[in-house]
């Protein structure tokens, strides 16, 4: 849930979705636009608190307030066993 209460939407198979600080933000992040998801390939620091994030098929994007991002789920640090099964 968001400061306002709202749910965050599902993203991409695998991700989990979070509004993050500039600061907070790794290349390699989605981040949404017109429901397409841009991976952050490159970023920089564009003024005090605010980042310009670098994308393969979409203008730059400067972000100075927390934006929605998605990142991969470290299935490593996750707790428990994986089991296979396969099928008849």
């Amino acid at each position: 849930m968001t400061d306002t209460g709202q749910r965050i939407p599902a993203g991409p198979l695998g991700t989990v979705g979070e509004l993050r600080h500039p600061s907070q933000l790794r290349i390699g992040d989605m981040v949404p636009f017109d429901g397409v998801y841009y991976a952050i390939e490159d970023m920089c620091t564009a003024r005090v608190g605010a980042k310009l994030l670098r994308f393969k098929d979409r203008e730059p994007y400067t972000v100075d307030k927390p934006v929605l991002s998605y990142r991969q789920l470290d299935l490593t640090s996750m707790a428990g066993a994986v089991r296979y099964r396969l099928s008849d």
